[in-house]
């Protein structure tokens, strides 16, 4: 605008300053130049006044935005829609990395503007916007938004593995426990979000791999059941990997039930055989408890011997030299968890 005001004004002083070949003539070449100044001036005030409007930054859509976060432009979708705002009724065009991938016509009177774009390819982009209210041209580009398409799944982690700690019961390998949030652990890519999942449960906790792909997860509280459980993978994007192969691990959290009066053999109870007093220092002991139960006989606080019940409950312990004495005699089950 200035500089056709500076043209307007260079146009009036042409004409008190030309020159004539005689009195009340005007050069050829004056009436020449004053022609080019108008025409420039004018040209230059119309293109100053009417330039459209540079549209506002491209913004992602939320609902594109896929991953963790919301607000991160990284997503697995390759055909993203963006909002933002132009002059009321102008087309606007989007271009990835200076590339066209949509038009649309920006709303009335509000300006808003929506784009879905044409398919991109896993990659980075720039994303700008133009407008042209169809008077003065297009505008010049936004600002651009860094966006980031991801749509590669991650690699499948391993299988989860029951810690040691966790393993309660005779053997630390069964995958037996009486634990019910157990500590399970495992391997995926590095740095990459994991999620642990129960057939019985659903999902029972997630964690963040190291940047060795190491990860451990302490469960929510589990069922006493038997649990399926996998272990997937999640990257920023949303993309998630196949379930890892399962893991089958046992909750019992119930105590059996206490194992019934310890009896005096027949065959150990000499004299008198219901009167459990003998002259057998080392009498065997019988009993019932639950199945499979590991039983141990007790004198007091001390232990004087340990068995495993048969699939009907049944026991028998013989015990090891008893002093001269009376021995109150009990029997505690502990199970496999």
């Amino acid at each position: 605008m200035l500089l056709a005001n500076w043209l307007k004004t260079l146009l009036r002083s042409s004409r008190s300053s030309r020159i004539t070949s005689r009195p009340g003539n005007t050069s050829r070449s004056q009436r020449s130049h004053r022609r080019t100044l108008r025409a420039s001036a004018e040209i230059l005030e119309d293109r100053t006044l009417l330039t459209t409007a540079i549209p506002t930054v491209p913004d992602l859509i939320g609902a594109f935005d896929t991953g963790d976060s919301a607000d991160d432009n990284v997503t697995n979708k390759s055909t993203p829609a963006f909002i933002g705002d132009a002059a009321a009724g102008s087309t606007v065009e989007i271009f990835a990395n200076g590339v066209s991938v949509g038009t649309t016509v920006a709303l009335s009177p509000s300006g808003t503007y929506v784009i879905s774009s044409s398919t991109l390819a896993d990659g980075s982009y720039d994303i700008t916007a133009t407008a042209d209210d169809g008077v003065s041209g297009v505008s010049d580009p936004s600002s651009a938004l860094a966006l980031t398409i991801d749509t590669v799944a991650p690699n499948v982690p391993s299988v989860p593995d029951l810690s040691s700690a966790s393993d309660s019961g005779t053997a630390d390998t069964d995958d037996l426990t009486n634990d019910t949030t157990p500590t399970l652990s495992g391997t995926s890519e590095a740095g990459i979000h994991v999620e642990l999942t129960s057939d019985e449960d659903g999902l029972v906790g997630t964690a963040s791999a190291d940047g060795s792909g190491n990860w451990s997860i302490t469960t929510s509280a589990l069922s006493e059941d038997d649990h399926s459980l996998t272990a997937t993978a999640k990257d920023i994007a949303g993309n998630t990997s196949t379930a890892s192969a399962a893991l089958v691990v046992t909750i019992d959290a119930t105590s059996p039930a206490a194992p019934a009066i310890p009896d005096l053999a027949t065959a150990s109870d000499t004299g008198n055989d219901s009167d459990n007093i003998t002259s057998d220092d080392t009498p065997t002991i019988n009993g019932t408890a639950e199945a499979d139960t590991s039983i141990e006989l007790l004198s007091g606080s001390t232990s004087l011997g340990t068995t495993t019940a048969d699939v009907s409950g049944n026991w028998s312990i013989t015990t090891g030299a008893l002093a001269e004495t009376v021995h109150n005699l009990t029997a505690t089950s502990t199970d496999a968890a």
